[in-house]
């Protein structure tokens, strides 16, 4: 069966979509460019976007469901307007991108056949376009990710119990967000230099902090 004129493959999410569909992965992309770090020292990735549009990451100042936690757990202080905070997260070298860029729906597929389906397109992205220098998914379900990425040999892949990916950061969740902070303290830049980053090596071959490291 044929796609409709008017529902052509999305290069977001790889599925057929109507123009309102692209329309609003474009406003998504024009919201996340302007906080993207010109060289990215960590590029988190999420299974996909909020369906709700005041919840995306980059969106609205409304938003706040997963971005509060998220930049509590990377000492990113609340006492500041949103764009202040989205700034100070690309001043870091930090990124967030998905492996859906668009919502997948009420109905989405399994995780793992959304990792299976967009995770070669992901690979290309991070290779051709982000090229961070660490990459750090986020959330249990895209724990086949993992293994996509270093087959992709993209860059280092942040790991925490044995490989697991880090846990999206919950509020109230003091044992978490301390994993999460160590996790990510182990790869991160001191700041964002115009040279480059200057990287501080908190993991050494054959030591295990308890909170992952480069693998």
């Amino acid at each position: 069966m044929g796609i409709s004129t008017n529902h052509l493959p999305c290069d977001g999410c790889g599925l057929p979509a109507a123009p309102e569909h692209i329309a609003e992965r474009v406003k998504r992309l024009e919201f996340s460019t302007r906080f993207r770090p010109i060289h990215i020292g960590v590029l988190f990735v999420a299974l996909a976007p909020s369906q709700h549009p005041e919840n995306d990451f980059y969106g609205p100042p409304e938003s706040g469901e997963f971005f509060d936690p998220f930049l509590e757990a990377l000492s990113i202080p609340a006492n500041s307007e949103k764009s202040a905070r989205l700034a100070e997260f690309q001043r870091r070298g930090y990124y967030l991108a998905y492996i859906s860029e668009c919502p997948l729906g009420a109905n989405q597929e399994p995780a793992a056949a959304t990792i299976a389906r967009l995770g070669p397109t992901l690979v290309r992205r991070i290779r051709f376009n982000y090229r961070p220098k660490d990459i750090a998914p986020l959330g249990q379900d895209l724990l086949p990710l993992v293994e996509v990425l270093r087959t992709g040999g993209v860059g280092p892949v942040l790991t925490i119990d044995k490989g697991s990916p880090l846990s999206i950061p919950r509020t109230g969740d003091r044992e978490g967000m301390d994993l999460f902070q160590r996790a990510v303290a182990s790869i991160a830049p001191r700041e964002n230099l115009s040279s480059g980053y200057d990287r501080i090596q908190l993991t050494s071959p054959g030591r295990d902090l308890g909170a992952g490291g480069n693998t």
